[in-house]
């Protein structure tokens, strides 16, 4: 069945679940691969990264519901600093807060959520992906 695009998608670049990113801030800009993750409210940007663009400053804290080992037994949230950051993507900046977290020994360094993803993007697993299977990344140019 084909389907047309609605007058709101028109809009939309359509992405894969890993694409190239620039983070913003300023210190500078530094260029990294992210997961672009439709579970996420909120993107995240590993605290090395941050540094050494200069994104700030830190505008809040939030709590952060997650299976990760630092999560407090107790309560199954984490709190993470927020600080502004712009996210450049397919060309497109987006300004938004980032959590600002340590993703040390986590596939992608940076994580982009729905609030980046939201009114600006499409994801198509066929850009980045060659079939459904776990690890088949496809390595072009990106």
């Amino acid at each position: 069945m084909l389907t047309r695009r609605s007058k709101r998608n028109k809009d939309k670049s359509t992405v894969g679940l890993v694409e190239v990113v620039e983070i913003i801030g300023e210190k500078g800009s530094v260029r990294k691969k992210a997961l672009l993750d439709t579970g996420a409210t909120r993107s995240s940007v590993d605290v090395k990264i941050a540094a050494k663009a200069g994104i700030g400053p830190i505008i809040a804290s939030v709590k952060v519901k997650n299976a990760s080992s630092n999560v407090s037994a107790t309560t199954g949230y984490t709190r993470r600093a927020v600080a502004e950051a712009r996210i450049k993507l397919r060309g497109k900046i987006i300004q938004t807060g980032v959590n600002i977290v340590d993703r040390q020994g986590l596939p992608y360094a940076i994580l982009i959520g729905r609030d980046v993803i939201h009114n600006n993007f499409l994801i198509d697993v066929s850009k980045t992906h060659k079939s459904n299977k776990v690890g088949d990344l496809k390595h072009g140019k990106k």
